[in-house]
């Protein structure tokens, strides 16, 4: 399995979004949940480089 940075980079910026309390913080939740749904239907959308590399 190959790590995936930019999923990892997502989820902490969810989590960092929920506590941190700004006006545009549920956009941002909102725009973060909808790049992981795609990165969910899309397995190797972000760490494609890495695959084909290994190839």
């Amino acid at each position: 399995m190959v790590a995936c940075y930019c999923r990892l980079l997502f989820a902490v910026l969810v989590i960092v979004f929920a506590w941190w309390h700004v006006s545009w913080a549920p956009i941002a939740l909102t725009v973060l949940g909808a790049l992981l749904a795609i990165l969910a239907l899309k397995r190797d959308w972000c760490c494609r480089a890495k695959h084909q590399k290994k190839e």
